[in-house]
């Protein structure tokens, strides 16, 4: 009996939880609905309002945040605009997105988005990350098999196993420098870039919004990153982090 009791409460704890989902996920589904129809009004502050009580939810999807973009830029909020453009290209992996945000920063000497080659090997590389490791890996297992072939013939090994061992050391590489960088945005205007941890420390810059540093660590609440190149620290409320 207490057995039925108990398979009784696990069964009803699921349906209270899939209906729970259900109901929000149709409550975001219906108010993106709604984003998206005062949207197409050009309502766009009531739109940006609904999309933002969406994304607070962290529910969102790629064109929701391109038109985010949109109306943050046509706000005239040119860090808000890019904190959604960032996020809607690690979303979509859409390239043309790039150029706009490097326009945006052009046109407003916002630091981070400099299109260098060696940024493009990385996009590229970043891109094709999985297969390359596939492709790694199949190799290993081929030349592991080519060794045990040899060994069973008689055959010197030393030459696969050499091949094997790089090809190893390459997947151990690989898997290490496919970790992408954490990046993240400048929310406010006036942020102190500061040399230390710590309030008393000396201020390296103050700079507006927009900006996009590498994130290298945290301490407390200061958020360590690179800035021009050298190591300095932003309060983490004035930080907007790259990621979802």
């Amino acid at each position: 009996m207490q057995r039925c009791v108990s398979k009784f409460l696990i069964i009803l704890s699921l349906n209270i939880f899939c209906a729970g989902y259900s109901a929000f996920a149709q409550a975001s589904t219906h108010r993106l609905s709604q984003a998206d129809s005062l949207f197409k009004e050009k309502r766009y502050v009531q739109s940006l309002e609904q999309y933002q009580a969406i994304f607070a939810q962290k529910q969102y999807t790629p064109a929701m945040l391109l038109k985010m973009a949109y109306i943050e830029e046509g706000l005239h909020k040119t860090g808000e605009a890019l904190y959604y453009l960032n996020l809607y290209y690690n979303v979509t992996n859409d390239k043309s997105v790039l150029e706009k945000m490097e326009e945006l920063a052009d046109k407003h000497n916002l630091a981070g988005y400099e299109q260098t080659d060696t940024g493009r090997f990385l996009n590229f590389y970043n891109d094709y990350h999985w297969p390359v490791g596939i492709a790694l890996m199949a190799i290993a297992l081929f030349l592991l098999s080519l060794s045990f072939y040899f060994k069973r013939k008689k055959i010197k090994i030393w030459p696969s196993l050499t091949g094997l061992a790089i090809i190893l050391v390459l997947l151990v590489v690989h898997n290490t420098a496919g970790e992408k960088v954490s990046n993240g945005i400048i929310a406010n205007t006036n942020t102190y870039i500061m040399d230390g941890p710590s309030p008393g420390a000396t201020v390296v810059s103050v700079i507006e919004s927009g900006h996009r540093v590498e994130v290298i660590g945290k301490k407390d609440v200061w958020i360590k990153i690179l800035w021009k190149g050298e190591t300095a620290y932003v309060k983490e409320n004035n930080l907007l982090p790259l990621s979802l």
